[in-house]
């Protein structure tokens, strides 16, 4: 009989990214305008909480694999998540914005022991067979957080109140990250005397990894190559939050909802089909798949005025989030393999997280400026191709 633990662990993984993505991140827009007009707030300045949640998250992403190496999983895990959640709670009961800013601070330090950085390094370790579907399917797991836990706090907030949504939201976050917190499991599978999943090779030493960081410089083609690439997609799913507005400007906009819906429903399912992709083809095919992809559905919201094609295209764009959140993971360990995740991923996971906060005010600043969307869309259309390029010329190319 095989060992399922590593799939329960992908379960838990599953549990702690809908948590700190889906809750945390993907549900965050239902308390932007109650909480703004309740507290008579400009809704941008409140917003900007959340813009701080994501720096501070990338941010303390550097320290996470030292951390998770000095100190047992678990633990910092335990503590994390019991932090997060108050945080969370606490938002319901505060009413100025230093001290919503100072929540998201702390929100986003603390959901990033349990997000990209940590629960890819997880997966890392524990998959070697069908490691793209695994990563894959713990990443989709946010988009579905997301949409069914906008769906639960808005209900919760429109029959109570904003502040009784927010502790919802803390209840949930603790609940999806039970699993993770009572699995007894260990970060490496070797520490338990198993095996990766699939895995047929024993561990490197550890003065090979020493060897491989030591000789590691940022000024490496490839990082480079991949650090543009991220940066551009980055950008790039911003664009998706400003559909209905765009919608409006072509005067269809009785499909602007339809065609945000038709992204996230995108996000989840290119999250799952590049894993698949990834784990039949490779990282690199399966992400430049989903580019191109994501590229179709640009041309086809940019050139086509057909309802139902537009809609088509904005679900072909959701294609972009799954070179984000699990492409670039992949991309890593495709690149770096095992030797430099560590050190390779947190900037990569850094510029991806400060470069879509940055893009959705710049796109809306674009349309403030030109009165038009257009720009924006071929601006992001470039930025694409130049993720293209970038990955495309560096195919052969890998840091051994």
């Amino acid at each position: 009989m095989k060992d399922i633990k590593p799939w329960l662990i992908m379960g838990a993984c599953c549990g702690l990214a809908a948590s700190s993505l889906g809750i945390s991140i993907n549900s965050s827009g239902v308390f932007y305008g109650v909480v703004a007009d309740d507290l008579g707030i400009m809704r941008g300045s409140f917003a900007f909480h959340m813009t701080i949640f994501t720096f501070f998250t990338g941010l303390a992403a550097f320290v996470i694999p030292a951390l998770m190496k000095k100190f047992p999983y678990k633990l910092l895990l335990t503590l994390s998540v019991g932090l997060a959640v108050l945080a969370t709670i606490a938002m319901g009961y505060v009413h100025s914005l230093p001290a919503f800013y100072l929540l998201g601070a702390i929100r986003g330090i603390t959901t990033s022991m349990f997000s990209l950085v940590p629960l890819s390094m997880i997966i890392n370790n524990w998959f070697e067979k069908s490691h793209g579907t695994a990563i894959s399917i713990v990443f989709a797991s946010s988009g579905l957080a997301g949409a069914v836990g906008s769906a639960v706090l808005s209900r919760v907030i429109r029959a109570t109140s904003w502040q009784m949504g927010y502790l919802a939201a803390g209840i949930i976050i603790l609940v999806l990250c039970l699993p993770g917190i009572l699995l007894p499991f260990k970060l490496d599978p070797y520490e338990e005397g198993k095996k990766p999943y699939g895995g047929t090779t024993m561990k490197k030493a550890n003065k090979t990894v020493t060897y491989e960081k030591q000789h590691f410089h940022f000024s490496n083609p490839t990082f480079i190559a991949l650090f543009i690439a991220i940066l551009a997609i980055a950008f790039t799913t911003s664009l998706a939050q400003h559909f209905p507005g765009y919608a409006q400007t072509i005067n269809l906009g009785t499909i602007g909802g339809l065609m945000l819906s038709a992204s996230m429903i995108g996000n989840i399912v290119f999250k799952v089909v590049i894993g698949l992709l990834t784990d039949a083809f490779g990282a690199l095919k399966s992400s430049l798949c989903m580019m191109l992809i994501t590229l179709t559905g640009l041309s086809l919201l940019l050139f086509v005025r057909v309802p139902f094609m537009m809609i088509v295209g904005a679900l072909m764009f959701g294609a972009c989030y799954s070179v984000g959140a699990v492409g670039g993971p992949l991309l890593t360990h495709y690149f770096f393999k095992d030797e430099l995740y560590d050190t390779i991923y947190p900037p990569i996971n850094f510029i991806s997280n400060t470069g879509a906060a940055i893009s959705l005010s710049a796109i809306g600043y674009i349309y403030d400026f030109f009165k038009s969307y257009q720009i924006a869309f071929v601006i992001i259309m470039i930025l694409v191709c130049i993720a293209i390029a970038a990955l495309f010329l560096n195919r052969h190319k890998s840091y051994r």
